[in-house]
Protein backbone atom coordinates (compact mmCIF):
# COMPACT_ATOMS: atom_id res chain seq x y z
CA UNK A 1 0.00 0.00 0.00
CA UNK A 2 2.97 2.41 0.19
CA UNK A 3 2.43 3.23 -3.51
CA UNK A 4 -1.17 4.28 -2.22
CA UNK A 5 0.04 6.56 -0.19
CA UNK A 6 -0.63 10.46 -1.86
CA UNK A 7 0.57 12.56 1.30
CA UNK A 8 3.01 13.56 -0.70
CA UNK A 9 0.76 15.31 -3.65
CA UNK A 10 0.63 19.10 -3.54
CA UNK A 11 -0.79 21.69 -5.39
CA UNK A 12 2.28 23.25 -7.74
CA UNK A 13 0.58 26.60 -6.78
CA UNK A 14 1.17 25.87 -3.51
CA UNK A 15 5.01 24.48 -3.64
CA UNK A 16 6.07 25.92 -6.99
CA UNK A 17 9.42 28.31 -6.78
CA UNK A 18 8.12 29.54 -10.28
CA UNK A 19 6.15 32.76 -9.26
CA UNK A 20 5.51 34.26 -12.44
CA UNK A 21 3.72 31.40 -14.23
CA UNK A 22 1.87 30.64 -11.35
CA UNK A 23 0.63 33.81 -11.12
CA UNK A 24 -0.24 33.64 -14.78
CA UNK A 25 -2.04 30.63 -14.22
CA UNK A 26 -3.85 32.25 -11.40
CA UNK A 27 -5.20 34.84 -13.83
CA UNK A 28 -6.10 33.00 -16.70
CA UNK A 29 -8.30 30.37 -13.99
CA UNK A 30 -9.74 34.04 -13.11
CA UNK A 31 -10.78 35.32 -15.75
CA UNK A 32 -12.23 32.24 -17.08
CA UNK A 33 -14.11 31.48 -14.10
CA UNK A 34 -15.73 35.10 -14.58
CA UNK A 35 -16.70 34.32 -17.84
CA UNK A 36 -18.63 31.03 -16.70
CA UNK A 37 -20.28 32.24 -13.49
CA UNK A 38 -21.39 35.28 -15.71
CA UNK A 39 -22.23 33.49 -18.76
CA UNK A 40 -22.59 30.19 -18.57
CA UNK A 41 -24.19 29.19 -15.29
CA UNK A 42 -27.54 31.66 -15.68
CA UNK A 43 -27.57 30.50 -19.04
CA UNK A 44 -27.54 26.50 -18.14
CA UNK A 45 -29.87 27.33 -15.31
CA UNK A 46 -32.03 29.22 -17.55
CA UNK A 47 -32.84 26.99 -20.37
CA UNK A 48 -32.48 23.77 -18.42
CA UNK A 49 -35.14 25.13 -16.02
CA UNK A 50 -37.63 25.92 -18.85
CA UNK A 51 -37.17 22.57 -20.77
CA UNK A 52 -37.66 21.14 -17.85
CA UNK A 53 -40.76 22.83 -17.32
CA UNK A 54 -41.91 22.31 -21.02
CA UNK A 55 -41.23 18.33 -20.01
CA UNK A 56 -43.43 18.62 -17.11
CA UNK A 57 -46.42 20.21 -18.61
CA UNK A 58 -46.23 17.66 -21.69
CA UNK A 59 -46.16 14.85 -19.22
CA UNK A 60 -49.08 13.21 -20.59
CA UNK A 61 -48.03 12.84 -24.23
CA UNK A 62 -44.42 12.44 -23.53
CA UNK A 63 -42.81 10.27 -26.05
CA UNK A 64 -39.52 8.51 -24.77
CA UNK A 65 -37.46 10.55 -26.44
CA UNK A 66 -38.70 13.38 -23.79
CA UNK A 67 -38.55 11.02 -20.75
CA UNK A 68 -34.63 10.49 -21.73
CA UNK A 69 -34.13 14.39 -22.73
CA UNK A 70 -35.69 15.13 -19.20
CA UNK A 71 -33.45 13.02 -17.30
CA UNK A 72 -30.56 14.60 -19.07
CA UNK A 73 -32.24 18.34 -18.19
CA UNK A 74 -31.95 17.39 -14.31
CA UNK A 75 -28.63 15.92 -14.71
CA UNK A 76 -27.51 18.87 -16.22
CA UNK A 77 -29.05 21.12 -13.91
CA UNK A 78 -27.36 19.35 -10.85
CA UNK A 79 -23.97 19.94 -12.52
CA UNK A 80 -24.31 23.50 -12.74
CA UNK A 81 -25.24 23.77 -9.20
CA UNK A 82 -22.33 21.65 -8.60
CA UNK A 83 -19.91 23.76 -10.64
CA UNK A 84 -20.55 26.92 -7.91
CA UNK A 85 -18.31 24.94 -5.67
CA UNK A 86 -15.54 26.29 -8.44
CA UNK A 87 -16.16 29.85 -7.55
CA UNK A 88 -13.28 30.36 -5.14
CA UNK A 89 -10.51 29.10 -7.80
CA UNK A 90 -7.78 29.77 -7.98
CA UNK A 91 -8.14 28.55 -4.43
CA UNK A 92 -9.79 25.51 -3.70
CA UNK A 93 -12.86 24.61 -0.92
CA UNK A 94 -11.48 23.30 2.28
CA UNK A 95 -13.44 21.03 3.81
CA UNK A 96 -13.24 17.49 4.74
CA UNK A 97 -12.70 14.60 3.14
CA UNK A 98 -15.88 13.21 4.10
CA UNK A 99 -17.83 16.09 2.44
CA UNK A 100 -15.35 15.84 -0.62
CA UNK A 101 -15.63 12.19 -1.28
CA UNK A 102 -19.76 12.90 -1.29
CA UNK A 103 -18.95 15.91 -3.95
CA UNK A 104 -17.08 13.84 -5.95
CA UNK A 105 -19.83 10.91 -5.83
CA UNK A 106 -22.09 13.21 -6.57
CA UNK A 107 -20.26 14.54 -9.21
CA UNK A 108 -19.76 11.87 -10.59
CA UNK A 109 -23.08 10.33 -10.51
CA UNK A 110 -24.04 13.28 -13.23
CA UNK A 111 -21.07 12.75 -15.28
CA UNK A 112 -21.82 8.67 -15.85
CA UNK A 113 -26.07 8.90 -16.31
CA UNK A 114 -25.34 12.01 -18.64
CA UNK A 115 -23.01 9.67 -20.67
CA UNK A 116 -24.74 6.47 -20.30
CA UNK A 117 -28.12 8.32 -21.05
CA UNK A 118 -26.67 9.77 -24.72
CA UNK A 119 -25.44 6.69 -25.61
CA UNK A 120 -28.62 4.52 -24.71
CA UNK A 121 -30.28 7.72 -27.07
CA UNK A 122 -28.12 7.08 -30.07
CA UNK A 123 -28.32 3.37 -30.35
CA UNK A 124 -32.54 3.79 -29.28
CA UNK A 125 -33.21 7.11 -31.56
CA UNK A 126 -31.05 7.15 -34.18
CA UNK A 127 -30.81 2.85 -35.31
CA UNK A 128 -33.68 0.94 -37.01
CA UNK A 129 -33.06 -2.45 -37.83
CA UNK A 130 -33.45 -6.63 -37.11
CA UNK A 131 -29.97 -6.97 -34.74
CA UNK A 132 -31.06 -8.04 -31.56
CA UNK A 133 -29.09 -5.37 -30.15
CA UNK A 134 -31.07 -3.15 -31.85
CA UNK A 135 -34.60 -4.72 -31.11
CA UNK A 136 -33.53 -4.04 -27.19
CA UNK A 137 -33.12 -0.73 -27.62
CA UNK A 138 -36.05 0.23 -29.40
CA UNK A 139 -37.82 -1.69 -26.92
CA UNK A 140 -36.29 0.32 -23.95
CA UNK A 141 -36.71 3.30 -25.75
CA UNK A 142 -40.41 1.76 -25.61
CA UNK A 143 -40.18 1.59 -21.83
CA UNK A 144 -38.26 4.65 -21.24
CA UNK A 145 -38.77 4.58 -17.33
CA UNK A 146 -37.19 1.31 -16.65
CA UNK A 147 -34.52 1.88 -19.34
CA UNK A 148 -33.66 5.12 -17.03
CA UNK A 149 -33.85 3.38 -13.69
CA UNK A 150 -30.94 0.60 -15.10
CA UNK A 151 -29.14 3.89 -16.16
CA UNK A 152 -29.14 5.31 -12.82
CA UNK A 153 -28.28 2.18 -11.41
CA UNK A 154 -25.11 1.82 -13.31
CA UNK A 155 -24.37 5.49 -12.99
CA UNK A 156 -24.75 4.98 -9.22
CA UNK A 157 -22.37 1.86 -9.08
CA UNK A 158 -19.93 3.51 -11.03
CA UNK A 159 -19.55 6.31 -9.01
CA UNK A 160 -19.68 4.12 -5.98
CA UNK A 161 -16.55 2.44 -7.21
CA UNK A 162 -14.60 5.47 -7.88
CA UNK A 163 -15.27 6.47 -4.16
CA UNK A 164 -13.40 3.72 -3.05
CA UNK A 165 -10.01 4.73 -5.07
CA UNK A 166 -9.86 7.76 -3.20
CA UNK A 167 -7.84 6.35 -0.57
CA UNK A 168 -9.41 8.40 2.37
CA UNK A 169 -11.54 6.42 4.22
CA UNK A 170 -8.99 6.49 7.03
CA UNK A 171 -9.30 9.99 7.35
CA UNK A 172 -12.68 10.90 6.80
CA UNK A 173 -12.07 13.96 9.34
CA UNK A 174 -9.27 15.48 7.93
CA UNK A 175 -9.52 18.84 6.10
CA UNK A 176 -8.25 19.05 3.07
CA UNK A 177 -8.31 21.24 -0.19
CA UNK A 178 -10.83 20.17 -2.45
CA UNK A 179 -12.72 19.71 -5.53
CA UNK A 180 -14.50 17.44 -7.91
CA UNK A 181 -11.77 15.12 -8.05
CA UNK A 182 -9.81 15.42 -5.62
CA UNK A 183 -6.23 15.55 -6.03
CA UNK A 184 -4.81 12.88 -3.57
CA UNK A 185 -7.31 10.56 -4.98
CA UNK A 186 -5.68 7.31 -6.21
CA UNK A 187 -4.07 7.28 -9.47
CA UNK A 188 -6.39 4.58 -10.43
CA UNK A 189 -9.60 6.80 -9.48
CA UNK A 190 -8.51 9.02 -12.83
CA UNK A 191 -7.62 5.62 -14.69
CA UNK A 192 -10.79 3.94 -13.78
CA UNK A 193 -12.91 7.11 -14.40
CA UNK A 194 -11.37 7.30 -17.89
CA UNK A 195 -12.13 4.02 -19.78
CA UNK A 196 -15.84 3.60 -17.69
CA UNK A 197 -16.61 7.68 -18.54
CA UNK A 198 -14.87 7.97 -22.20
CA UNK A 199 -12.75 4.99 -23.13
CA UNK A 200 -15.33 2.53 -22.79
CA UNK A 201 -18.09 5.45 -24.55
CA UNK A 202 -15.86 6.10 -27.50
CA UNK A 203 -15.91 2.59 -28.00
CA UNK A 204 -19.64 2.44 -27.95
CA UNK A 205 -19.58 5.38 -29.95
CA UNK A 206 -17.14 3.76 -32.88
CA UNK A 207 -19.91 0.58 -32.81
CA UNK A 208 -22.78 3.25 -33.49
CA UNK A 209 -21.29 4.55 -36.27
CA UNK A 210 -20.31 1.43 -38.01
CA UNK A 211 -23.81 -0.07 -36.97
CA UNK A 212 -25.57 3.60 -38.79
CA UNK A 213 -23.33 3.06 -42.09
CA UNK A 214 -24.22 -0.48 -42.21
CA UNK A 215 -28.02 0.23 -42.21
CA UNK A 216 -27.15 3.39 -44.33
CA UNK A 217 -26.22 0.68 -46.78
CA UNK A 218 -28.87 -1.38 -46.51
CA UNK A 219 -32.04 1.76 -46.84
CA UNK A 220 -33.47 1.06 -43.91
CA UNK A 221 -37.47 1.38 -43.88
CA UNK A 222 -38.50 5.28 -43.01
CA UNK A 223 -38.02 5.87 -39.38
CA UNK A 224 -40.91 6.60 -36.93
CA UNK A 225 -42.17 9.85 -35.43
CA UNK A 226 -40.53 10.12 -32.52
CA UNK A 227 -36.97 8.66 -34.02
CA UNK A 228 -37.61 11.41 -37.02
CA UNK A 229 -37.28 14.10 -34.54
CA UNK A 230 -34.33 13.00 -32.90
CA UNK A 231 -31.37 12.94 -34.73
CA UNK A 232 -30.89 16.87 -34.58
CA UNK A 233 -31.08 16.48 -30.51
CA UNK A 234 -29.62 13.44 -29.59
CA UNK A 235 -26.46 14.20 -32.39
CA UNK A 236 -25.77 17.58 -30.93
CA UNK A 237 -25.58 16.17 -27.43
CA UNK A 238 -23.74 13.68 -28.47
CA UNK A 239 -20.84 15.99 -29.94
CA UNK A 240 -21.11 18.02 -27.46
CA UNK A 241 -20.32 16.08 -24.51
CA UNK A 242 -17.64 13.97 -26.48
CA UNK A 243 -15.68 17.31 -27.35
CA UNK A 244 -16.18 19.03 -23.87
CA UNK A 245 -14.79 15.78 -22.40
CA UNK A 246 -11.95 15.25 -24.21
CA UNK A 247 -10.02 17.99 -22.99
CA UNK A 248 -11.34 16.78 -19.46
CA UNK A 249 -10.16 13.14 -19.49
CA UNK A 250 -6.39 14.26 -20.97
CA UNK A 251 -6.22 16.42 -18.04
CA UNK A 252 -7.15 13.60 -15.56
CA UNK A 253 -4.50 10.96 -17.92
CA UNK A 254 -1.78 13.47 -17.38
CA UNK A 255 -2.36 13.67 -13.78
CA UNK A 256 -2.65 9.99 -13.16
CA UNK A 257 0.62 9.63 -14.87
CA UNK A 258 2.09 12.48 -12.72
CA UNK A 259 1.40 10.49 -10.12
CA UNK A 260 2.64 6.79 -10.98
CA UNK A 261 5.59 8.98 -11.95
CA UNK A 262 5.61 10.96 -8.15
CA UNK A 263 5.66 14.16 -9.60
CA UNK A 264 3.50 17.05 -7.82
CA UNK A 265 3.76 18.47 -11.94
CA UNK A 266 3.81 22.13 -12.52
CA UNK A 267 1.66 25.40 -12.46
CA UNK A 268 0.37 24.79 -16.62
CA UNK A 269 -0.73 21.20 -15.23
CA UNK A 270 -2.60 22.59 -12.61
CA UNK A 271 -3.98 25.11 -15.30
CA UNK A 272 -4.91 22.44 -17.91
CA UNK A 273 -6.61 20.82 -15.15
CA UNK A 274 -8.91 23.92 -14.12
CA UNK A 275 -9.66 24.72 -17.47
CA UNK A 276 -10.61 21.26 -18.18
CA UNK A 277 -12.71 21.21 -15.59
CA UNK A 278 -14.86 24.68 -16.62
CA UNK A 279 -15.05 23.36 -20.03
CA UNK A 280 -16.61 20.30 -18.87
CA UNK A 281 -18.75 21.76 -16.44
CA UNK A 282 -19.92 24.24 -19.46
CA UNK A 283 -20.99 20.82 -21.55
CA UNK A 284 -24.12 21.20 -19.43
CA UNK A 285 -24.94 24.74 -20.61
CA UNK A 286 -24.40 23.48 -24.20
CA UNK A 287 -26.31 20.58 -23.77
CA UNK A 288 -29.33 22.63 -22.39
CA UNK A 289 -29.30 25.17 -25.20
CA UNK A 290 -29.14 22.52 -27.79
CA UNK A 291 -32.60 20.91 -25.98
CA UNK A 292 -33.79 24.28 -25.86
CA UNK A 293 -33.34 24.85 -29.98
CA UNK A 294 -33.46 21.29 -31.75
CA UNK A 295 -35.94 19.55 -29.54
CA UNK A 296 -39.37 20.89 -31.05
CA UNK A 297 -41.42 21.07 -27.89
CA UNK A 298 -39.36 22.96 -26.60
CA UNK A 299 -38.42 25.11 -29.14
CA UNK A 300 -42.15 25.72 -29.45
CA UNK A 301 -42.71 26.41 -26.10
CA UNK A 302 -39.80 29.16 -26.39
CA UNK A 303 -41.63 30.46 -29.53
CA UNK A 304 -44.82 30.92 -27.65
CA UNK A 305 -43.29 33.16 -24.91
CA UNK A 306 -43.55 36.24 -26.43
CA UNK A 307 -47.48 35.42 -27.73
CA UNK A 308 -48.28 34.91 -23.94
CA UNK A 309 -46.45 37.59 -22.87
CA UNK A 310 -48.21 39.39 -25.13
CA UNK A 311 -51.77 38.21 -24.25
CA UNK A 312 -51.15 39.14 -20.85
CA UNK A 313 -50.05 42.58 -21.43
CA UNK A 314 -53.17 42.85 -23.25
CA UNK A 315 -55.67 41.45 -20.55
CA UNK A 316 -55.64 45.09 -19.08
CA UNK A 317 -56.21 47.34 -22.24
CA UNK A 318 -60.08 46.83 -22.92
CA UNK A 319 -61.20 48.28 -19.30
CA UNK A 320 -58.68 51.16 -19.21
CA UNK A 321 -59.59 51.83 -23.22
CA UNK A 322 -62.73 51.87 -22.86
CA UNK A 323 -62.77 54.15 -19.78
CA UNK A 324 -60.75 56.52 -21.46
CA UNK A 325 -63.49 56.62 -24.43
CA UNK A 326 -65.93 57.31 -21.91
CA UNK A 327 -64.04 60.50 -20.53
CA UNK A 328 -63.36 61.54 -24.14
CA UNK A 329 -66.84 61.74 -24.87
Amino acid sequence: MSSHNMSWVRYPSRVSTAVEDIITAQSIVSRCLHVYMAVCVPVSLAAGLFNLTTFIKGRARRGGLDAFLSDLTVTNVLVTLLSLTTISRPDYIVATNLSCAVLSFLANVCYFNAQYVQLAMLFAFLLQGSVPCLRMATKAAQRPVESLAVIGGCAFCSSLGLVALLGTSGELSRTALCQVDPLTAWPEYEIVKVSMGFGLALVLKLAFLLLLLVQLAQRAAPPQRDVASAPPVVLATALTTFACRLLYNIALLQRARLKLHRDIGSPRDELLMNLAELVLFAESCVNSLAILVLHRPCRLALRSVPERLTQRCRKGEPSDGFSLKRVGE
